[in-house]
């Protein structure tokens, strides 16, 4: 338990910006990952978008919570890196859950936005979250906007979005918005 605790803290302290690598202690509870590799362009130049989960989710495998789980997204080019990394605090509860077909590319004001949402698996009930890791204009963000889910399955949005996306740019705040009113209006959207 003391080296659970002890890989939990280094593990925080490692900057987000930078492609670290986990400390060896957290490595033991890693049960298998999901890799995703895109490429696209940016105008001329070609970018590669690398998305990793260690321990997703996993409902063929009927795994639903673990020791563990994290995503970290990276975006390269020739001319430019940047990485986020997000431990999920509550995987005992729930893994992040990752839909290839739900990452979705724009161009806005000529430059290429990278759109990541992922949910969680595990213990359901009404209220559930979405997160965004976002890559605009070589800048990063993370979100996470609170759902709640009524019991015939239709869900809102239970935050108010206008002050939670307020650093993004109008015109991609508009993307996000309308992606989240589409892709999660049900809670199936969120297995």
């Amino acid at each position: 338990m003391k080296n659970l605790i002890t890989g939990f803290i280094l593990f925080f302290f490692l900057p987000a910006s930078g492609q670290k690598s986990v400390h060896d202690s957290m490595k033991m509870y890693y049960q298998d990952s999901l890799m995703i590799n895109k490429s696209f362009k940016n105008g001329t130049v070609s970018n590669k978008l690398t998305v990793k989960v260690i321990n997703p989710c996993n409902s063929e495998k009927e795994r639903f919570d673990g020791a563990v789980t994290i995503i970290n997204a990276r975006i390269k080019n020739k001319n430019y890196s940047d990485s986020i990394v997000y431990s999920y605090p509550y995987a005992q509860s729930g893994l992040i859950n990752l839909k290839v077909n739900n990452i979705s590319l724009y161009t806005i004001h000529k430059q290429q936005a990278v759109l990541i949402p992922f949910t969680y698996c595990g213990n359901w009930d009404n209220d559930t979250t979405v997160s965004y890791i976002i890559f605009y204009n070589r800048k990063q963000y993370l979100y996470h906007v609170k759902y709640y889910c009524k019991e015939d399955g239709k869900c809102k949005i239970n935050d108010k979005l206008n002050i939670l996306l307020k650093d993004l740019p109008s015109a991609l705040r508009l993307k996000v918005m309308k992606d989240l009113k589409t892709k999660y209006s049900h809670s199936d959207d969120f297995n």
